[in-house]
């Protein structure tokens, strides 16, 4: 119940600070950036035999899981350093 209300509070802020800014219409080159955007992925799907784009994704979810878990080894540090009321390192 605690969390619905700060999430109420959250969305009535936001909503409030983008009621009092001003609308403005769409620009005609950001409604067509859709075929832009598939034209380029299309382009880009024909260089697979150059660069395969499986083996790059693979490396770039391998390098963001080491860098998540290296992370939430770092705060467990941390938090283990206040455990030990400041005996610990969490540098």
């Amino acid at each position: 119940m605690i969390v619905e209300w700060f999430l109420g509070v959250l969305v009535s802020l936001v909503e409030t600070l983008t009621s009092a800014l001003p609308a403005f219409p769409v620009p005609d080159w950001l409604s067509t950036l859709g075929s832009g955007i598939g034209s380029v992925i299309t382009a880009a799907a024909s260089m697979s035999y150059w660069l395969p784009f499986q083996v790059a994704i693979a490396v770039a979810v391998s390098w963001l899981a080491c860098l998540a878990v290296a992370w939430g080894v770092k705060i467990v540090r941390i938090i283990g350093s206040f455990l030990t009321a400041g005996g610990g390192s969490a540098g």
